[in-house]
C-alpha cells in the first residue's frame, strides 16, 4: 500500500510497528555490541562506538525489514540522508569478515522475528 493511500489511523498503526521494530533492531545490536539502545537514540553528541552502533540498526533495519532510507529514518527519527549516509559506511565496512558474520547472524534473527510477528 502507498503511504498516501493510507488513512491516518493506519498511518499511526504503521508508525507505532516501524517504532517497535526499529527499538527491536537496537536491542539487537545492542546485545551484540553492548551499547545499550538508549545510547543508541540520543540526540545528544555520541562517541564513535555509539555511532556505529546505531549505524548497524539502522542497516539492517534497512537490509533486513526492506525498509526505504526514509522510512528507516522516521522509525528512528533522524533524517533520511543521515540514515543514507551512515548505511553507506556499514555496506563500506563489510569487507571485514567479523562485521560481516555478525551482521549475517543478528540480521537472520530480525528477519525471523520478523516473520513470525507478521504471521502472528
Amino acid at each position: 500500500m502507498e503511504d498516501h493511500d493510507e488513512t491516518l489511523e493506519q498511518r499511526v498503526e504503521r508508525v507505532r510497528a516501524d517504532r517497535a521494530r526499529a527499538l527491536l533492531a537496537m536491542q539487537a545490536v545492542a546485545s551484540v555490541t553492548g551499547v545499550s539502545a538508549a545510547a543508541m537514540q540520543s540526540r545528544r553528541r555520541v562517541n564513535d562506538e555509539v555511532r556505529r552502533a546505531r549505524a548497524l540498526a539502522w542497516y539492517l533495519s534497512h537490509t533486513e525489514y526492506g525498509w526505504p532510507l526514509y522510512r528507516v529514518g522516521a522509525a528512528f527519527d533522524r533524517d533520511r540522508t543521515t540514515v543514507a549516509k551512515a548505511c553507506r559506511q556499514v555496506e563500506d565496512r563489510r569487507d571485514d569478515p567479523a562485521l560481516d558474520g555478525l551482521l549475517e547472524r543478528v540480521g537472520r534473527g530480525l528477519a525471523e522475528i520478523a516473520g513470525v510477528a507478521e504471521a502472528a
